[in-house]
């Protein structure tokens, strides 16, 4: 079995471990198997990949399974022809139909129908999937992108921000595309100056993560920030609190 595999126990009283962790369920051996397997399937969503299980119930019989990024367990066997996509750069199937909807009413000059789809299809992936999962990530991507084509850079360039510090939480090379994206729309943004220095400065932030890689681009938007703060109206100095996102009054 894999070095990355992860070892389970269960208890008659409801208690499991995992790893050596313990985990509650409720009072009886089938409550603790199912918190040890959402236990479980959460290790794999960070992992992105599936995780091999070897289990131990209480009358010592072993088994052992795989744990998908879905929380579903399967036989070792049927784990054989799982596709590995861990940054779900494919469109999942189940989801096919409604991107391919928003794809074309942006593609129709429907833009702003098009980012009221993009907008439904994230929220409906987060309530099921979690807003750390990948698959909510590329529909956040999606999202940015009608944005753009609505004519929104600066939505656009909030919500790769957005993406790319997600994408950066599970170590995923994603967080490059996201974070470069964010950076060309911030410069093609052309709004009042206190947004746009709340931008930027969330920009940098970003930035920070990709280490020195993004030691230029860093200096290049903190020389931006610099002449905006200068634009700024004297009754409306930079170092006042920060504008609200204007997302939720562009999505409509």
């Amino acid at each position: 079995m894999s070095r990355q595999h992860v070892v389970v126990a269960l208890a008659a009283d409801g208690r499991g471990w995992v790893d050596g962790v313990e985990v509650r369920g409720g009072t009886d051996t089938e409550s603790a198997r199912a918190a040890v397997l959402a236990h479980v399937g959460r290790i794999a969503r960070k992992r992105r990949r599936p995780v091999p299980v070897s289990a131990t119930d209480p009358d010592g019989h072993r088994w052992t399974f795989v744990v998908t990024t879905e929380g579903e367990a399967l036989e070792p066997h049927e784990a054989r022809g799982l596709t590995s996509d861990p940054d779900a750069q494919d469109v999942p199937a189940a989801y096919a139909e409604q991107a391919a909807g928003i794809r074309a009413a942006l593609d129709a000059g429907r833009e702003y129908t098009g980012l009221r789809l993009a907008a439904e299809l994230e929220q409906q992936i987060a309530k099921e999937h979690g807003d750390d999962h990948p698959f909510r990530l590329r529909a956040l991507e999606l999202r940015a992108h009608a944005a753009t084509v609505a004519g929104l850079p600066g939505t656009g360039a909030e919500l790769y921000l957005e993406a790319a510090r997600g994408w950066d939480t599970l170590a995923s090379p994603a967080y490059w595309g996201a974070a470069q994206r964010a950076y060309a729309l911030w410069h093609r943004a052309s709004e009042q100056a206190p947004r746009m220095i709340w931008l930027g400065e969330q920009l940098r932030d970003v930035l920070v993560l990709g280490g020195e890689r993004t030691a230029e681009a860093r200096a290049v938007v903190l020389r931006r920030i610099d002449e905006l703060r200068l634009e700024e109206p004297q009754g409306n100095p930079a170092g006042g609190a920060a504008p609200a996102p204007s997302t939720k009054g562009e999505q409509s």
